[in-house]
């Protein structure tokens, strides 16, 4: 068991790492071959796209991690379930986008060059909703070779596009630019859905069936007892992510900024410090992918014992993990994002945002705890409390702090979750669970 844990993580974390290098060169690229109002753009876009991937995967492919992971489903069941509820919350964003897009654009964002790149959006919402089912089916039965051969498909097929599409096309407007950057991810998803299909199709044997068959087999509750949460807590988050752009523009519109440095400003923020700030996460995503399958069978076994000294080494692993990134970003983090977005701007927000943010590491594996332990509605409640306080904080510090309050209100948030969460696992594992 311990030998596989190593392998496993081994091989996740080599592949990962490989996989979010193409993920930094794919966005030191494009922060090159786009101007700072491209960028500017696709960051402004990237909130809406979150928003609809949440509402249209619903959660499913998480959901089928957690089934197929527990000993008591059947993975036949939990696939067809899975097919059946995402297709058609799929269908239905693809309509709400085609209908409301221009909407979008020039209401919300306030922004008519985001048409196009809203329309790209669309083949890539069915196209996720079917890679995040298949993914999460190789994660539940902990068959991580393939799935790292995939991500690293999908990330150089996105790189290998973008760059001779922008560069093929360069003398284009700036939103037909930032729409081959969208659509990258189309051709990323399409690449890793054929790899992993045909893998699969090799191991086992894929048969069709009447509709009698699927309604037999359909597991619409227990699906949904996982699913609807988990949508619930990202619904919030997403939606707070496509508000805060939109607050933030127009409350400092009326304060008397400009709008176009408002936008740029927020695109450094967001695009630059925070999405750098969460680059050493890949390695907690690993962590949470090994470990759920092993909580979920402490659990089901109840080995609170070894559930208890799981924690703690994911814990201890996330913070030593974490600690030399923010040792780099705090002294090296000009270096940083020279490197990979070819700027300074935004060190002074790197340097102090990353001493605090070392604790929201945490925060992986207590969600994963909270998961395995069924704290779905608990999980909700916290996400609500999260996207409340910085949704306050947000309008409150605006006018004194600008787009700085973004990076406040983002750690705000974060470790007002983390302390929510570790009174959870606390009472949960180590003081209700005494066994």
């Amino acid at each position: 068991m311990k030998r596989k844990l190593i392998n496993s993580f081994i091989i996740l974390t080599s592949t990962t790492l490989i996989s979010k290098l193409f993920s930094l060169i794919n966005r030191m690229m494009l922060s090159r071959l786009l101007n700072d109002e491209g960028m500017a753009l696709y960051i402004l876009v990237l909130p809406t796209l979150s928003l609809c991937i949440t509402l249209a995967q619903f959660s499913i492919p998480s959901a089928v991690f957690r089934l197929v992971s527990h000993p008591n489903y059947r993975n036949k069941k939990v696939i067809i379930s899975a097919i059946l509820i995402c297709g058609c919350s799929c269908i239905l964003i693809v309509g709400g986008l085609l209908l409301f897009h221009q909407i979008i654009a020039l209401n919300f964002l306030k922004q008519p060059q985001a048409i196009y790149p809203l329309l790209c959006i669309i083949p890539f919402i069915p196209l996720v909703g079917i890679s995040g089912i298949i993914k999460n089916y190789y994660l539940g039965k902990e068959s991580v070779g393939h799935l790292a051969i995939a991500s690293i498909l999908e990330e150089s097929s996105r790189i290998v596009f973008s760059f001779i599409l922008i560069h093929v096309f360069h003398e284009l407007d700036i939103s037909f630019l930032v729409s081959i950057a969208i659509l990258s991810m189309s051709i990323g998803e399409i690449t890793s859905i054929l790899y992993l299909y045909f893998q699969l199709q090799r191991k086992v044997h894929m048969s069709y069936h009447n509709l009698a068959y699927i309604k037999e087999n359909f597991i619409y509750k227990d699906m949904m007892n996982i699913a609807l949460p988990l949508t619930g807590s990202r619904l919030l988050h997403s939606g707070y992510n496509f508000i805060e752009p939109i607050v933030l523009v127009n409350m400092l519109s009326k304060l008397g900024y400009v709008e176009s440095v408002v936008q740029n400003d927020f695109a450094v923020m967001a695009g630059y410090v925070v999405s750098l700030l969460f680059t050493p996460t890949f390695f907690n995503n690993v962590i949470l992918r090994m470990m759920l399958p092993t909580l979920n069978r402490d659990i089901a076994y109840h080995h609170y014992y070894l559930l208890r000294k799981h924690i703690l080494y994911s814990l201890i692993a996330c913070f030593l993990i974490s600690l030399p990134f923010t040792l780099i970003f705090y002294f090296y983090g000009d270096i940083c994002l020279k490197l990979m977005y070819d700027t300074t701007q935004g060190y002074n927000y790197l340097k102090y945002m990353c001493i605090p943010f070392t604790l929201c590491y945490l925060q992986t594996p207590l969600s994963a705890t909270l998961q395995a332990l069924g704290k779905n509605q608990e999980m909700l409640i916290m996400s609500g409390f999260e996207v409340f306080i910085e949704f306050i904080c947000l309008i409150i510090l605006i006018p004194r702090y600008a787009v700085l309050s973004v990076g406040i209100v983002m750690l705000i948030g974060q470790l007002s979750t983390l302390i929510f969460s570790s009174y959870y696992v606390y009472f949960e594992v180590y003081k209700k669970r005494m066994p």
